[in-house]
């Protein structure tokens, strides 16, 4: 049996069952084409179109939140990679229903793909969508909390070609599929993802602003420039003279692309120094995210949740957890495993709110 020790290893594990919660909402999602909205919020794809996937010596840090929670990515990927992304969950042909732990297939034309991109010859470069898929498989981002744990997926899971259907098959794994409906969903129409990919590769800070500020609620307080130069690596490094050039061209991008922004409903106003999105597209769906409470607590009710096999300390020894009987819903009796010794006990009439404060869920 694989020992769980944190509430993410409960959570994200693999072939774990979904409740009736995390189901629905992920049937909901994934029937409409939602995607995860932090894919565009954070700084997964950098803003730029070209170079290689390549390895960061530590996984680089892209998002935290105020519960302590960090985002970490493994390795650089660009606007090239999040345009085929966005490809795949907006123009695929077929998404097949999920499994009892959530997995499902995505089934695609690479040929398709090759075209929305404005390659001039797509059936040439279907290995060059091929290729983005493969590093976006390849990479792992990783979420890590203080004092819960740390758990890692990659962006998308095992692909295929079936000749049989000539179709492109990728799969949307079971920790895939549970972290989508952990978090919330993004739907761009197809008309929306078809224009932000038709942006001259040349204009990739332009991409990544609009997919940015687009996979966030409007707001009547905007964004401005000094934020959005840190955002986009703008002016970081370099000489004085390098950094102001650098900003002077970002600024000079956004007036000279102004009539683009506001077919987005976002208006750059120069005198301010700022960007506004007050208005949401039509275009563009949310879908929130289950709360984790309510996941466990479902876990618990259907009697899915298990303790067996997690470490828990008492006194500065470790245990394991040997076997469980649920004396009632709130009582359980325990046997343990001292992992030194190997020796066995008994902890009768123990609650479970106790239980799972010892192994970190609380």
């Amino acid at each position: 049996m694989k020992k769980q020790t944190n509430i993410y290893d409960v959570l994200f594990e693999e072939d774990r069952k979904l409740t009736k919660v995390e189901y629905a909402n992920l049937r909901c999602k994934q029937n409409d084409g939602f995607m995860n909205a932090d894919f565009f919020r954070r700084n997964i794809f950098n803003a730029t179109s070209r170079g290689n996937r390549t390895h960061y010596v530590r996984p680089k840090l892209i998002g935290e939140y105020k519960n302590n929670k960090k985002v970490f990515i493994s390795h650089s990927l660009h606007r090239r990679h999040a345009d085929v992304l966005s490809l795949i969950y907006s123009d695929n042909n077929f998404v097949s229903k999920p499994t009892e732990s959530g997995s499902f297939n995505i089934h695609l034309s690479l040929y398709r793909i090759a075209q929305l991109m404005g390659y001039k010859h797509p059936h040439k470069r279907t290995n060059d969508v091929k290729k983005f898929i493969n590093d976006l498989r390849w990479t792992d981002f990783i979420i890590n909390k203080e004092g819960v744990g740390e758990y890692r997926d990659t962006i998308l899971g095992g692909a295929f070609f079936d000749e049989n259907k000539d179709t492109f098959i990728i799969k949307v794994g079971g920790i895939s599929a549970k972290i989508l409906a952990h978090t919330t969903g993004i739907r761009f129409s197809q008309d929306i993802t078809h224009r932000i990919v038709s942006i001259p590769n040349h204009l990739p800070k332009l991409k990544a602003l609009l997919r940015f500020i687009l996979s966030n609620k409007p707001t009547s307080n905007g964004y401005t420039l000094s934020f959005l130069y840190s955002k986009f690596n703008v002016g970081v490094c370099g000489s004085p003279s390098v950094i102001r050039n650098d900003k002077y061209l970002f600024r000079k991008e956004l007036l000279d692309n102004s009539e683009l922004l506001l077919s987005f409903n976002i208006v750059y106003v120069h005198e301010e120094r700022k960007i506004y999105y007050k208005e949401q597209l039509q275009d563009i769906s949310f879908e929130l995210s289950v709360p984790q409470r309510k996941i466990l607590s479902a876990l618990d009710d259907d009697k899915v949740f298990s303790f067996e096999g997690k470490i828990i300390s008492i006194n500065d020894v470790s245990y394991t957890i040997s076997s469980v009987t649920f004396i009632s819903d709130d009582v359980v009796d325990l046997v343990l495993i001292n992992n030194d010794t190997n020796e066995r006990r008994g902890s009768k009439g123990v609650s479970v709110e106790l239980v799972k404060r010892y192994i970190g869920m609380f």
